[in-house]
């Protein structure tokens, strides 16, 4: 799994691409500590590279989700797979912020 992000006046992008297993979600939650730091105002998660994710990635995401809002920091996730896009409605992650198809 590859994290790549960028930040543009007070805009965090975070470009994911790769499996999200376990592992990766520890390498993950890392890099989304870093981007609490850059106090964002808006968040932007792309993971239309990620053919797969597991709970403990869907886990990072929610508590770094949970620490964006707090802040009162937007965060949404655009171009995502089909079958991530299934499994995230499934839990309805979609009701807790957007989520956009590839």
């Amino acid at each position: 799994m590859q994290v790549k992000t960028s930040q543009d006046n007070g805009q965090v992008i975070i470009k994911v691409s790769g499996n999200v297993d376990t592992k990766a979600a520890e390498e993950l939650r890392s890099e989304l500590a870093r981007v609490l730091q850059m106090t964002p105002t808006k968040v932007t998660m792309n993971l239309k590279m990620v053919p797969s994710i597991g709970s403990s990635g869907i886990g990072k995401i929610l508590v770094f989700f949970k620490e964006l809002n707090k802040r009162q920091a937007s965060f949404e996730i655009k171009g995502i797979q089909e079958n991530i896009h299934e499994l995230f409605k499934a839990i309805k992650l979609d009701k807790l912020f957007p989520i956009t198809k590839a």
